[in-house]
């Protein structure tokens, strides 16, 4: 497994850009859906609504099979939410998912997740680590 908890030198990845996208999860709190996650706006997130739990995940449909190579969560605004360990599984349909292609423990609100690019549509990040804090997620991109 690769340990991705790092920025990245960048190498010419783009940001892609979000429309179509649709975002599920294993848990959400109240009004915090996961669509926040891919709104554009800062004043909304997506929370798991309890603490950290290992298990709980996300999961991002970018619409189309395309060539990924870094995530980013950022839960700016709920500092503290960022996720404590986690492992990114990349899909091309949603239910052959395979080993994951980056683990690793984040360290403060934007946390960078890079791993050899790869095709894929969906991706799904699972929860590793606990805490007494929500897992929030402000808006959540992929670059390839």
């Amino acid at each position: 497994m690769l340990n991705a908890a790092g920025g990245g030198t960048g190498g010419g990845l783009a940001l892609l850009p979000r429309t179509g996208w649709s975002a599920s999860a294993s848990a959400t709190g109240g009004g915090d859906v996961p669509a926040n996650m891919l709104d554009g706006s800062a004043g909304s997130r997506w929370s798991s609504g309890t603490p950290m739990a290992s298990g709980q995940s996300v999961t991002v449909d970018t619409g189309a099979v395309r060539p990924l190579a870094r995530i980013t969560m950022d839960s700016a605004g709920s500092a503290n939410d960022y996720a404590r360990g986690y492992q990114v599984f990349l899909s091309s349909d949603g239910v052959t998912w395979g080993s994951p292609v980056a683990t690793g423990s984040g360290t403060g609100a934007l946390v960078t997740v890079d791993f050899p690019a790869r095709n894929a549509r969906y991706v799904k990040v699972v929860q590793t680590g606990t805490s007494s804090s929500w897992w929030s997620i402000t808006e959540f991109n992929a670059y390839g």
